[in-house]
């Protein structure tokens, strides 16, 4: 399957809470989701094998306005820490908050809402400035 049974579970929750007023992209590439100057092929490299969770992205003109990424055991080994600190230093630097959700929260509804509102908000600040 696409998903993890964590993963689809968490993605059941956010197509309840968002009824259908932001589109959900599922494990996007880095690479579709960042630009990096024409012919920078080792910018490019680091990015092309690597997505995130889910993007939650504007409706009407699909700006991405989050990152979420749930966090399993194994995002404690040492490869898969690196990865992490370079995918959040990619979107800190871009401006997309990215929310890391350890999978063992999923079934935390009420905090997940509060989150993505402070997310979605952090982010439409930063766009609309």
């Amino acid at each position: 399957p696409l998903l993890t049974l964590s993963e689809a579970k968490f993605h059941k929750y956010l197509e309840m809470v968002s009824q259908g007023r932001c589109r959900i992209l599922i494990k996007p590439r880095l690479a579709d989701v960042f630009q990096r100057e024409k012919g920078d092929l080792a910018g490019f490299n680091k990015i092309s094998q690597k997505h995130v969770d889910f993007i939650i992205c504007r409706n009407d003109d699909w700006t991405p306005m989050l990152a979420i990424e749930l966090d399993d055991d194994s995002h404690q080994k040492r490869d898969r820490q690196n990865r992490d600190m370079f995918v959040n230093a990619l979107f800190a630097s871009t401006g997309i908050p990215l929310l890391r959700i350890d999978v063992r929260e999923v079934d935390r509804i009420e905090p997940l809402v509060q989150n993505l509102t402070r997310a979605w908000e952090r982010r439409w600040k930063t766009i609309e400035g």
